[in-house]
């Protein structure tokens, strides 16, 4: 992957994972519409036509919700319904819940992540007390990859770069294509406000795109078109030997 490939992606996978870990206040999202007209993913060379689609239809709803003057109530209030930030979620945001027969957090899911991000050499900011899995974290950990093969590649370190990006492949592979544009999509169509339905619609292209730049595969999906979850996890998913060394 070029540099510059992987520096617009670990920009734009840092904004997205934060609006996904906390509901935007005024401020934060005025700033993020602020960036409709240089978004680092728009037009990306390996933008495909799905996440192209996904993408301006994001931008379409970020920027009506300034215009409609939805609060920081109402966007609070829908993201905390949607994903459970403090009651009984519509669309649960975290992988093992949706991956695991029983629906459990901090369950085989969650700790296969956490393998990935120990070969990273990463962890999650608040371990054993936040599950590791939340989609929010998972696009931080993405964004950091990026990051560290763009940094690698500035050393003229390529072995190094292409170890970040294998994991980064793996990662995106075998766990958040299996899971994300699905919840996404669900997420979507639960939401009230048209900054969550942005939002969604924003973070799906941009995993799109990270998926097509990494040659990951694409997302599955049922019999009518619509994005699935893979439940069965692979045997070879979760490990945590070769470690990155930089």
């Amino acid at each position: 992957m070029d540099p510059d490939t992987l520096d617009r992606l670990a920009a734009a996978l840092t904004v997205l994972a934060r609006l996904q870990l906390r509901p935007a206040d005024e401020t934060t999202r005025a700033q993020v519409v602020s960036l409709a007209g240089q978004w680092p993913l728009s037009d990306a060379e390996p933008e495909t036509a799905e996440a192209r689609l996904a993408r301006v239809a994001g931008w379409d709803l970020l920027i009506g919700s300034q215009g409609a003057r939805e609060t920081d109530e109402e966007v609070r209030r829908d993201q905390d319904r949607v994903y459970g930030i403090t009651a009984r979620a519509v669309v649960p945001p975290f992988e093992s819940v949706h991956r695991n027969e029983e629906g459990l957090v901090f369950d085989a899911a969650t700790l296969e992540v956490r393998g990935y991000y120990a070969r990273a050499g990463l962890r999650a900011p608040e371990l054993n007390r936040e599950p590791d899995d939340h989609l929010g974290l998972e696009l931080d950990f993405l964004a950091r990859c990026c990051t560290a093969a763009l940094d690698a590649l500035d050393r003229g370190d390529e072995g190094v770069a292409d170890a970040y990006l294998a994991v980064a492949q793996e990662f995106v592979q075998l766990h958040l294509l299996a899971w994300a544009p699905a919840i996404l999509e669900r997420a979507r169509a639960a939401a009230d406000t048209r900054w969550l339905r942005g939002l969604e619609d924003l973070t799906l292209s941009a995993v799109l795109t990270l998926a097509a730049a990494l040659d990951a595969g694409e997302a599955p999906r049922d019999d009518q078109g619509s994005y699935t979850v893979v439940r069965a996890m692979s045997k070879d998913s979760g490990r945590t030997d070769g470690e990155v060394r930089p």
